[in-house]
C-alpha cells in the first residue's frame, strides 16, 4: 500500500471529475466541499478517460460511449463495458489530500456475483450476443442461483459485434476486446454455453427445441436471437466473394478475403456499411458504395449531416454511385462485378451486402409483428407468452419515445439487464436512454431516438464540431453530434432525469 499526496484540498475544483496523478498512476478525483472521492480514472469499456465525462449528482457518464457509474460506490450502472471502478482510501492532513493505492489492485473489479446453487429454477437464453450476455451476468449479480443455459448459434462466447466493421476489417486481426465474456468467466458464474439454434418454443410445456432436436426446459426464457442479414435474390447471388457482416465468422471471412482483394463494392449506405467502407479503404482497397439514394443516411440523420459524412468518405478515397439499383452479380464462380439496372457494372473482387437486417424470429411458437419484432411490455415480457422475454434487435418495446425496435448494441445490453431483473421480480429502475456511436471519418454520437422529425436544429456546421437536435411535436427526441461529447453526455443526464425526450 502506497500513500500519495495529490495536493491541497483548496486547489481541487469542486463538482467536476478531475484527472490527478498519484505517483505514476492517473486517478479520478471528485471534490464536493470537504469530501473527496478517488476512483479508477479509466473507463472499463476501452480505457478512455472518465475525467472527460459528465457528473450529475452521484452519476458519472463517460463522454465517449456513455457507460454510467455511481461514484458513491464505484458501481457501473449502465453499459458498455463490465466492471466497477475501484475506490481508493482518502485521508486529509494539514489541508492536503492523501490517496492510498494498493499494489497490483485491479482498477475495475468485477461486480460481485453468486454461483449456481439450487438449480430447481432454470433460465434459458436463446442467443449469445450483447443482450444474452448482459442478461446472464445480471442474473448472477442479482443473486440468481438457478441454472442458466445460453444457446449460442456459433458455439462462441459473447463478443462485441460493433468491432466487426471497424477493428476486424481495418486490420484483419481480432482485437483484444472482441470477446466480452470469456469461456472462463462464464464457467466462473456457472453459465452453460450450449451450441445450437432454437427452432421451436412450446410455451405451454415451457420447453425449447433446437434445430438438431435437442430440448431444454425453462422456467424463464429470453429471446435474444438478434438479426439476420437481408440478402438479395438476384442472378449471381450464389457466387463466391459475396459477403454480409452479421457474425464473428462472417467478419473473419470478409477480413481474410479483403487481404487478397483490390476492389470492393458495398451495397447499402447504413452505418455498418459506411464503417466497413472506410475500414476496407484503410486496407488499401478501391472501395465503391452503391446507394439507391443521393445522400447516405439522410433519412436517419438528415441531409446536411449525411452530405458531410459522404464528403468525409470521399476524402478517404471511397467512391459513391447513387441512384444505384442492383440487377445481379457477374463472374465465373467468383464475383467479378456488380451489375446495376442502369446497365453499369462495378468491378469487384468482393461485394458486401449491407442492406439491413430482419429480426431472427423465424421460430415456431412465436408470433412476430410485420417487421419481425416481438411486442413486449416495458419489462420486455413478450405479450401472450408467459415466462418469455425478448431483448435486443427482436424486441419492440413501449418507451418514452414510443413503441420502438432499436438495433443498437448498447440498447441490447440495457435490454438484457432489464429482462434479467424482471425475471427475478426486481424493480425496473430508471429509464434506459438509447445511445450509440459510430466511427466514420470521425467519431459521431447519437442520443435518444427519432424515427421522424419536424425540424433539425443545428448548432454548428456539420463539417465541423456540431450538435443537431431532432425536434418532433415540440420535444427534442434525439441529438447527434461530433466534437461536442461533453455536451451530449450532459443532455443524457437531463433525459434520465426527465424520463425521456426534452422540451424543445
Amino acid at each position: 500500500m502506497a500513500q500519495h499526496d495529490i495536493g491541497a484540498l483548496a486547489d481541487l475544483e469542486e463538482n467536476r471529475p478531475l484527472k490527478v496523478m498519484a505517483g505514476d498512476t492517473a486517478i479520478l478525483v471528485i471534490r464536493r466541499g470537504n469530501e473527496v472521492t478517488a476512483l479508477a480514472h479509466a473507463c472499463p469499456h476501452f480505457g478512455l478517460p472518465l475525467s472527460k465525462g459528465h457528473l450529475d449528482g452521484d452519476r458519472l457518464i463517460c463522454a465517449f460511449h456513455h457507460a454510467c457509474f455511481d461514484v458513491s460506490s464505484g458501481r457501473q450502472t449502465q453499459p458498455p463495458g463490465h466492471g466497477d471502478l475501484r475506490r481508493y482510501e482518502v485521508e486529509h492532513r494539514d489541508g492536503h489530500v492523501l490517496v492510498e493505492l494498493p499494489e497490483n489492485a485491479e482498477p475495475h473489479p468485477a461486480p460481485p456475483h453468486v454461483r449456481a446453487g439450487d438449480k430447481s429454477r432454470r433460465v434459458v437464453i436463446a442467443g449469445s450476443g450483447a443482450a444474452a450476455d448482459a442478461c446472464a451476468l445480471t442474473l448472477r449479480e442479482e443473486g440468481f442461483e438457478g441454472a442458466i443455459a445460453m444457446i449460442s448459434p456459433e458455439g462462441q462466447p459473447p463478443y462485441d459485434r460493433t468491432l466487426l466493421s471497424k477493428g476486424v476489417l481495418a486490420t484483419g486481426d481480432l482485437p483484444r476486446h472482441l470477446t466480452i465474456t470469456s469461456p472462463e468467466a462464464l464457467a466462473e458464474r456457472d453459465i452453460d454455453l450450449v451450441e445450437g439454434r432454437v427452432a421451436e418454443i412450446d410455451a405451454a410445456a415451457r420447453e425449447i427445441r433446437t434445430e438438431t432436436g435437442a430440448t431444454q426446459g425453462y422456467d424463464s426464457l429470453l429471446i435474444a436471437t438478434g438479426g439476420t442479414a437481408n440478402l438479395l435474390d438476384l442472378p449471381g447471388a450464389d457466387l463466391g466473394g459475396l459477403h454480409h457482416l452479421r457474425s464473428r465468422q462472417q467478419g473473419e471471412l470478409l477480413a481474410r478475403a479483403a487481404g487478397k482483394a483490390s476492389r470492393a463494392v458495398l451495397i447499402g449506405g447504413g452505418f455498418i456499411g459506411l464503417e466497413a467502407a472506410l475500414s476496407l479503404a484503410k486496407r488499401g482497397l478501391d472501395v465503391t458504395v452503391a446507394l439507391r439514394e443521393e445522400v447516405p443516411l439522410a433519412k436517419v440523420v438528415g441531409e446536411e449531416i449525411g452530405r458531410a459524412i459522404r464528403t468525409e468518405h470521399e476524402a478517404k478515397g471511397v467512391r459513391f454511385v447513387t441512384g444505384a439499383k442492383v440487377a445481379g452479380f457477374e463472374g465465373e464462380g467468383q464475383v467479378s462485378a456488380v451489375r446495376l439496372e442502369s446497365g453499369e457494372t462495378l468491378e469487384a473482387d468482393l461485394a458486401l451486402l449491407a442492406i439491413g437486417v430482419r429480426p431472427a424470429t423465424n421460430i415456431a411458437g412465436l408470433s412476430p409483428q410485420e417487421d419481425g419484432g416481438l411486442r413486449t411490455g416495458p419489462d420486455l415480457a413478450v405479450e401472450g407468452l408467459e415466462g418469455v422475454w425478448a431483448a435486443g434487435d427482436v424486441a419492440r418495446v413501449p418507451t418514452p419515445w414510443g413503441p420502438v425496435r432499436i438495433e443498437h448494441w448498447r440498447v441490447a445490453r440495457q435490454h438484457g439487464a432489464r429482462a434479467a431483473r424482471a425475471m427475478l421480480g426486481k424493480p425496473e429502475g430508471e429509464i434506459d436512454v438509447p445511445f450509440f456511436w459510430t466511427a466514420l471519418g470521425r467519431q459521431y454520437r447519437y442520443l435518444g431516438h427519432a424515427e421522424g422529425w419536424d425540424e433539425i436544429r443545428m448548432d454548428g456546421e456539420a463539417t465541423g464540431d456540431f450538435v443537431a437536435r431532432y425536434v418532433k411535436d415540440g420535444r427534442v427526441m434525439a441529438l447527434m453530434g461530433a466534437g461536442r461529447d461533453a455536451e451530449i453526455a450532459r443532455v443524457h443526464a437531463e433525459m434520465i432525469r426527465a424520463g425521456g425526450p426534452l422540451p424543445a
